[in-house]
């Protein structure tokens, strides 16, 4: 029994043998190494110390960029601007305008325009973004103040426009309307310290529509916008014209000054280009004066002209801003607006008008139109602060507003008094004066405005067309909490 025991055993190891050698793959691949070597530190299988040195730099060049890009998950989220985030943010900035306002009077045959305007600008703009309901939501407020950068040119036009009606002519013994006599001016000053106010306040639903990277915010809001304009140093000239001929040849026209006789009888003779030609015949008795009407060159040193604008209404703005990548960005809006309008004017150096409100010129909310664009590179400095870089474009217009001119009651009553004096003088009662045929053209013109202005206030439905235009350059900084 030992025996066939014994043999089982020596049979199993014969047979044992070759397939454990095999399992070990040294036969047949030509890498065959010793028994002993399998456990040296240098042979086929490693060490304990070399199988962990093998799996610590498997682990640093696969695990470890994993590890690194997850920690730095959270910062990129917060600094990736194009997410939209509840709470408050804050944009402030400055720039330089360079803009434009002018009015033209239709009737008076007036023009008168800014121009080259520059400003400086500082804006501030702060909102609140929120959930109302289910729907992202945005209340935003911000104030616009700027002063004037430089000086700039005004030109007062009386000229191009047609020029403004003075009075008509008309010969006492037949009653014949000889002609008009119209007025023609042309001042140019310089205008400086000029300053600018605006705020707006809007309501929007944030990024209510997306396309792509593109969000578009709509919004809804109200907005005000004034600034102040004064001129200083004005030249003119202005030239009272009584006749006017048009050359064939050139289509060019040519107007005679208006030139008055006055005759100590009361007999006023108007000069015409045929007179000047021709041998000047007498009509009244003893020439007295020779009148030039308003023909003359004129300095203004001090203030001369100052308005007051002002442009408020609601408005209707879209917001769209594309998403370059998390750190970068481009922004624009587009907002059009129906404002009211009103331009308040002073006029110091005319004693004919009152004083400080001698013009007022105005149109109710709806009857004015504002188109304003506005576009911003931004990019991120941290993880709340952005840097912006654009342009701003803003035209307000408006046509047919409503004009008012508030004369000077002790002008003209001061001349109607000296007037009715000198006739009292004469033995000559009031209806004397004012008697339509003999009477006293002025006294008689002084009555007339009284009557068609009442209180002295003189109205024009529908007689100014007026616009306002800048473009800017702006840099600022923007900041979420």
């Amino acid at each position: 029994m030992k025996k066939i025991s014994k043999l089982m055993v020596n049979c199993s190891l014969l047979f044992l043998t070759p397939f454990a050698a095999n399992a070990a793959g040294t036969y047949y691949n030509g890498t065959y190494q010793p028994t002993q070597q399998r456990y040296n530190t240098t042979g086929y299988y490693p060490s304990a110390n070399q199988q962990q040195n093998s799996y610590n730099n498997y682990y640093s060049q696969y695990q470890q960029p994993q590890y690194q890009q997850v920690q730095q998950q959270p910062s990129t989220q917060q600094r990736n601007f194009s997410e939209t985030q509840q709470g408050f943010y804050l944009d402030g900035g400055i720039s330089r305008e360079t803009a434009m306002w002018q009015f033209e009077m239709k009737d008076a045959g007036s023009i008168l325009s800014y121009n080259n305007i520059s400003w400086n600008v500082f804006d501030v703009n702060g909102g609140y973004k929120f959930d109302m309901g289910n729907t992202p939501t945005q209340i935003d407020v911000g104030i616009k103040i700027g002063s004037q950068a430089a000086e700039s040119t005004m030109v007062d036009d009386d000229i191009t426009n047609g020029g403004y009606f003075i009075t008509q002519w008309v010969d006492s013994g037949t009653g014949d309307i000889i002609g008009d006599q119209i007025g023609h001016a042309l001042s140019i000053g310089t205008t400086s310290g000029g300053s600018m106010f605006g705020f707006n306040i809007g309501f929007g639903l944030t990024d209510f529509f997306k396309w792509g990277n593109a969000k578009i915010t709509p919004s809804i809001g109200y907005r005000n916008f004034g600034y102040k304009l004064e001129t200083k140093q004005n030249y003119g000239l202005s030239v009272d014209t009584s006749s006017c001929f048009i050359i064939p040849d050139t289509g060019e026209i040519q107007c005679d000054s208006a030139i008055v006789i006055h005759y100590a009888d009361g007999t006023d003779q108007v000069l015409w280009r045929d007179d000047m030609t021709d041998p000047l015949e007498i009509v009244g008795t003893d020439p007295e004066s020779v009148d030039i009407g308003g023909t003359y060159y004129y300095q203004q040193p001090g203030v001369s002209h100052s308005y007051e604008v002002t442009w408020s209404g609601p408005y209707a703005a879209l917001d769209i801003r594309y998403d370059i990548n998390q750190y970068n960005s481009v922004d624009g809006r587009i907002e059009l607006g129906l404002p009211s309008y009103t331009a308040t004017g002073n006029q110091p150096y005319r004693s004919d008008w009152q004083h400080p409100k001698s013009i007022e010129d105005s149109a109710g909310i709806g009857s004015a139109m504002h188109f304003g664009l506005a576009g911003n590179w931004n990019t991120a400095l941290t993880d709340t602060v952005m840097l912006s870089v654009g342009l701003t474009y803003d035209y307000y217009s408006i046509s047919g507003a409503n004009a008012k001119t508030y004369l000077s009651e002790d002008y003209y009553m001061g001349i109607y008094d000296a007037l009715l004096t000198a006739w009292e003088t004469g033995g000559f009662t009031e209806a004397d004066m004012l008697d339509p045929t003999t009477g006293d053209p002025t006294a008689l013109n002084i009555k007339a405005l009284e009557s068609s202005c009442p209180g002295w206030v003189c109205s024009a439905d529908g007689e100014i067309e007026s616009f306002y235009k800048s473009m800017g350059i702006r840099v600022g900084l923007s900041a979420k909490f």
